[in-house]
């Protein structure tokens, strides 16, 4: 399955949507420079996507925002796939085409998501599940920097949501239950490493398994999956800009 990418058009028309109780098809595309039956098209394509949006006799009508982080909702580089067997596997075969460092590839459900020493990640839809291309530049004996790195972001974004969370290389602890997980894989030579594949998988509103938790139990109301991965994206680059640099 092709992954979804950035569209400038959605952007818009979600941003007219937002903005206005009914807006005419005539109207967007007038703005956007494009005919109607192509706004009818991303339309029925954003509905498909779990957008509630209504035609009335004047216009589109905004009336369920569905909270996934699709590329247009996003202010970083990113795809998203809707149902993947792992993250880890899609982002090494984008990093091996060249994708850039700093590339989120996202998937709503993973099948066979990737856990540390070969276990399985459970992934079942309403998680965040991702992984982020990485081409730090340094020797393969360092790569560990961005796995410290990474878990110090994610630690810090628990605990700005009141949670006191413990972030190590066996997972992500709060009230000692696993909420997520870190896992790096590097390519390339001992001189120098070509890629990093960092992934995180949050459990957000998800159904876990026992003995694990979410942060939809633990804040006792199930965030937007949408405003988490803002936010958690937000703080890891901002804790990775020496690495996603390059």
């Amino acid at each position: 399955m092709k992954p979804l990418r950035d569209s400038p058009q959605k952007r818009r028309i979600l941003e007219f949507l937002r903005k206005n109780d009914t807006v005419s098809g005539e109207l967007i595309g007038r703005e956007l420079g494009i005919s109607r039956t192509a706004v009818w098209k991303h339309v029925e394509e954003l509905k498909e996507l779990g957008y509630g949006i209504e035609s009335t006799s004047i216009g589109y009508r905004l009336v369920y925002d569905p909270g996934i982080p699709y590329p247009w909702e996003l202010d970083v580089e990113s795809v998203y796939y809707r149902v993947t067997r792992s993250t880890m596997d899609e982002a090494r075969k984008l990093a091996e085409k060249g994708s850039p460092s700093g590339l989120f590839v996202i998937a709503g459900e993973q099948r066979s998501g990737k856990g540390r020493r070969g276990r399985g990640w459970h992934s079942p839809p309403g998680g965040l599940y991702f992984s982020l291309i990485l081409r730090p530049g340094m020797p393969m004996e360092d790569v560990r920097r961005v796995e410290e790195s990474a878990l110090l972001a994610v630690e810090g974004f628990m605990n700005s949501l009141g949670l006191n969370a413990d972030a190590s290389r066996r997972g992500i602890i709060v009230n000692g239950r696993k909420i997520g997980g870190i896992l790096t894989e590097a390519y390339g030579e001992v001189d120098e490493v070509r890629f990093v594949i960092l992934g995180v998988g949050i459990n957000v509103n998800n159904p876990v398994p026992e003995g694990a938790t979410s942060l939809s139990l633990e804040l006792g109301k199930s965030p937007s999956l949408l405003e988490v991965a803002r936010s958690l994206f937000g703080v890891l680059l901002k804790e990775l800009s020496w690495a996603v640099g390059g």
